[in-house]
């Protein structure tokens, strides 16, 4: 009887609009009273679950990429995209992936990819004569590319929760967050034939060269975090660390960070810290109930008897996110699903990697698609257009987005070779 008035407290206060945390928190508060468990255990767990020194990671690289979206490197990025690929068809949609690719090693976000380099790249498009719409839309779709490319906010809270090597979910990310530019840029070339703009001119190769090396620092950022997690030089934690005085070193030559504007970037950093630590806090009792419950070895079983074993559970796993992406907030689903999800896919055989990636990618096209699409709002108040357009205009992108996602789906090595290969013997 608990666990049913568990579940269906929960539903009851999300209908009723409820922050999710607190939801969760009423919930859990509601199984305590009519069960068998001890209150203590709601503070036990919210202690034990903000307790570990990995999370203090995620505001690391937040404030990373707080300094270096507001320190002038968008603009710098948004100038070399376009000197690279601004000559193909459809020149300033392939600068605006190509852009939101780059970023993505430097902010982690979705959200700030599209606030931060939304406002240039619909600008430059529009200016070329693309129609707000099309420019909106391939600035929104771009944007979820950033928390596949490490680093990741959200894979370092997946592997927090889930006791999973971060860097192994940062590599795992390279080739899917890659694929997603690829596959944009394909659909593009030809979707661009309709919005009858010319290419820009092709640049020469001197001037590409001297926007590299100008932009170095910048668009070297992930690889140094990278490097140091592979070679098993820094924590997850020192790389957060190492990711700040290197944003505050790269914005500081460039002579875009000053005290005015560093007080901005410490309180976003804050806000946006806060809220995943709540969410996290008051989900960790909701979580551990619903693992004690056995739910998750029910489910496994369900699975495995069904004779399609991962298979099923891999599919379900896609088309359920991507269903609650479009109406609940992405760091609310993770520490909701993980621990449920890791459990019922370790028993099934899905390496929990594997798993993870899946798992933000779907989370992720949850931003773009309405009606909660936090980066079509932001998009479309850029580009002041209506809504409604926005949306419309964003539907054929889901198509690259979703093949990917069942590309790697489904062929695991995409995601597990980098880590297997750089990790081997760590």
């Amino acid at each position: 009887m608990a666990f049913g008035a568990l579940l269906v407290s929960f539903a009851f206060f999300m209908a009723i609009g409820t922050p999710v945390a607190l939801a969760m928190g009423f919930a859990s508060i509601i199984y305590i009273l009519l069960g068998d468990v001890s209150p203590a255990i709601f503070i036990f767990s919210m202690v034990e679950s903000l307790g570990g020194g990995t999370l203090l990671a995620i505001p690391f690289f937040v404030l990373a990429g707080e300094i270096m979206n507001v320190g002038g490197i968008t603009i710098r990025i948004f100038h070399f995209a376009s000197l690279l690929v601004g000559h193909i068809r459809g020149g300033m949609a392939h600068v605006n992936i190509l852009s939101s690719l780059l970023f993505a090693g430097i902010s982690g976000s979705a959200v700030a990819d599209a606030a931060g380099l939304g406002r240039i790249e619909i600008k430059a498009m529009v200016n070329a004569g693309y129609t707000p719409a099309f420019s909106a839309a391939v600035t929104a779709a771009s944007s979820c590319i950033g928390p596949i490319i490490p680093p990741s906010i959200l894979m370092v809270l997946y592997g927090s929760m889930s006791d999973v090597s971060i860097p192994a979910l940062f590599l795992g990310g390279l080739i899917p967050g890659l694929l997603l530019g690829l596959f944009m840029m394909i659909y593009v070339y030809f979707a661009a034939r309709g919005e009858g703009v010319e290419p820009a001119p092709r640049a020469r190769l001197r001037e590409i060269a001297r926007s590299l090396l100008v932009n170095a620092p910048p668009l070297a950022t992930p690889f140094v975090i990278i490097a140091g997690l592979v070679f098993g030089v820094v924590t997850p934690t020192e790389a957060g660390v190492i990711a700040i005085a290197y944003a505050c070193i790269v914005s500081a030559l460039y002579g875009d960070l000053t005290w005015s504007t560093l007080g901005s970037m410490l309180e976003e950093a804050l806000i946006t810290t806060t809220q995943i630590m709540f969410i996290l806090g008051m989900s960790s009792l909701f979580g551990w109930l619903i693992t004690t419950e056995q739910l998750p070895q029910a489910m496994a079983s369900f699975f495995a008897e069904s004779g399609y074993g991962h298979i099923a559970f891999l599919l379900a796993v896609n088309v359920i996110l991507l269903i609650l992406g479009t109406f609940m907030s992405l760091t609310s689903i993770l520490v909701i699903f993980t621990p449920t999800l890791v459990g019922m896919g370790t028993s099934l055989g899905v390496d929990p990697v594997h798993l993870g990636v899946v798992v933000v990618l779907n989370l992720t096209v949850g931003l773009i698609t309405p009606p909660l699409g936090w980066c079509l709002y932001i998009v479309t108040e850029i580009a002041e257009i209506r809504f409604i357009d926005t949306a419309r205009a964003i539907l054929p992108f889901l198509i690259p987005i979703l093949a990917v996602l069942m590309l790697i789906t489904y062929v695991p090595q995409l995601i597990l070779f980098p880590g297997e290969y750089f990790l081997q013997g760590r």
